[in-house]
């Protein structure tokens, strides 16, 4: 009972019927391939022995928040939607063990693109061409490159995300999905297919055109998603919206 009330507070939206109340295999294969990745994300950072190794880990400390972010991000998304809709059949499995490759692939070149990001807006802001040079970011076409990387392996786990709740829309009359239930899983469907759309555009502009890494600005605009969705798929009317169901 207490773990029902506490999950659903976690959900940070009471409206939506929980239908995966126990763990599965499938979830704690991919809770561990989460906390692997994690661990590689941060065992890139060399414990300091001097002092100037001390200034280097405390320079690593934005990068590696900044990829740990990325991650637990993903992983709050893959826990909300199998607590809403319980679903492991074969199709979801399929999809869960991509997004799992992915997440481990893209660990340490997570890690890489901010660390070099992260080094080469410091050459800008103060010069110091150490890091960029210890890290072979020279020019902003490879900082571009890194910056494209990133983007694209963001890219595919959306459009993994995007055919999970394509698939379950599909058995929307199995789950007996009710009509606000209905229209937040239309919502989350566009907006992770919008946010595909945000990180190609992005690393194909990083990658081919001067701007390089500037061009990462743009998955600051990913939230963009989420009110194109609300007008596109409105909730029925009379349901009160929960305080923050839109952050998953």
């Amino acid at each position: 009972m207490l773990r029902t009330v506490v999950g659903k507070q976690l959900d940070h939206d009471p409206n939506f019927r929980w239908r995966g109340e126990a763990v599965t295999r499938i979830e704690n294969l991919s809770d561990i391939a989460f906390a692997l990745a994690l661990g590689m994300l941060i065992s890139g950072v060399d414990a300091p022995t001097n002092y100037l190794g001390l200034k280097k880990f405390l320079g690593s400390i934005v990068p590696a928040a900044l990829g740990f972010t990325v991650l637990l991000g993903l992983w709050h998304s893959h826990y909300t939607f199998f607590r809403r809709y319980g679903v492991a059949d074969g199709r979801i499995l399929f999809l869960n063990a991509i997004l799992i490759f992915v997440v481990l692939f893209m660990a340490y070149p997570l890690r890489f693109a901010f660390d070099s990001l992260f080094a080469f807006i410091t050459l800008m802001f103060t010069g110091d061409f150490s890091r960029s040079a210890e890290l072979g970011v020279s020019s902003m076409q490879i900082a571009g490159e890194f910056v494209a990387y990133f983007s694209l392996a963001y890219a595919l786990a959306f459009a993994i995300f995007a055919m999970m709740y394509g698939h379950v829309l599909k058995r929307a009359d199995l789950l007996a999905l009710s009509p606000y239930e209905l229209a937040v899983s239309r919502q989350m469907r566009t907006v992770r297919w919008l946010q595909f759309v945000i990180s190609v555009v992005t690393a194909s502009i990083a990658y081919f055109t001067p701007l390089g890494p500037i061009a990462g600005s743009l998955l600051g605009t990913f939230f963009l998603a989420y009110f194109w969705a609300h007008r596109r798929h409105p909730l029925p009317p009379g349901v009160v919206m929960a305080d923050d169901h839109t952050s998953v």
